[in-house]
């Protein structure tokens, strides 16, 4: 009896020590490294994206795509004035028609550009007054003065979207697809064969020099259809970072 107490005591001290170590190694190792942004580019470069130059928070190096929808190219390393950035998502084009009520973009034309600006709940609602959908519980999107709004376009428009960052601590990016949430923990590999457009991970903002990362790519909405705009980062789009575009 007494040599299977020990046992027990035994077991029950392992599993508490695993538990601390799994613990400590999950904080201090695990998840450092999955928010870095060199783990986001590696794992952008493995997906047909490749670098010119060197990474860093507003450091530089060029980021380009390899023949991925189009084999579109543009500078990562492209910021701009968080001021400026504001003014262009409340500078809405005659062609877009806003419906607060029920968080609604409605585009009237077959050439479109999309400003969207990715942040945390808090900062968005003192940027636009507006209140975040109640699945969106944390990092949203902003777009012409709604949170995660619900985009209406007409079938066979270009869309040219204009992404920059303007959370102050945490990465975003944004692609468009066809699979619909609800999103796991990492939504990267579960829609990435099915996307029609994306970012890299953008660094966050930085408030001191006033400079925040834009990143854009172009693409056509050809069919009658329901996409979604998801943020990739871990977490992110399971917690509502999305919204939905109708193609009619």
């Amino acid at each position: 009896m007494e040599s299977k107490k020990l046992l027990l005591i035994g077991i029950i001290v392992a599993v508490v020590v695993a538990s601390v170590v799994g613990y400590a190694y999950y904080y201090n190792y695990y998840l450092p490294v999955q928010n870095s942004l060199t783990y986001y580019n590696q794992q952008l470069q493995y997906m047909g994206y490749y670098s010119q130059g060197n990474y860093g928070m507003m450091g530089g190096g060029m980021y380009h795509m390899m023949g991925y929808y189009g084999g579109y190219a543009t500078l990562y390393e492209n910021t701009i004035p968080i001021s400026e950035a504001i003014s262009m998502m409340r500078n809405i084009p005659s062609y877009v028609k806003v419906f607060p009520n029920n968080n609604t973009l409605l585009f009237t034309s077959s050439n479109i550009v999309l400003v969207v600006l990715g942040m945390g709940h808090e900062r968005a609602i003192n940027l636009t007054g507006q209140q975040p959908p109640a699945y969106a519980q944390h990092d949203v999107f902003v777009i012409y003065g709604l949170i995660n709004p619900t985009l209406i376009i007409p079938r066979g428009a270009t869309v040219q979207v204009v992404f920059i960052n303007l959370d102050d601590d945490m990465l975003h990016n944004i692609a468009i697809t066809p699979v619909p949430p609800p999103y796991p923990y990492y939504p990267m590999m579960y829609i990435r064969m099915n996307t029609i457009g994306m970012t890299p991970m953008l660094p966050y903002a930085n408030y001191n020099s006033g400079q925040a990362y834009e990143f854009s790519f172009t693409t056509t909405l050809s069919q009658p259809s329901v996409y979604y705009y998801v943020c990739e980062y871990p977490g992110h789009a399971e917690m509502g970072m999305y919204g939905e575009i109708v193609v009619a």
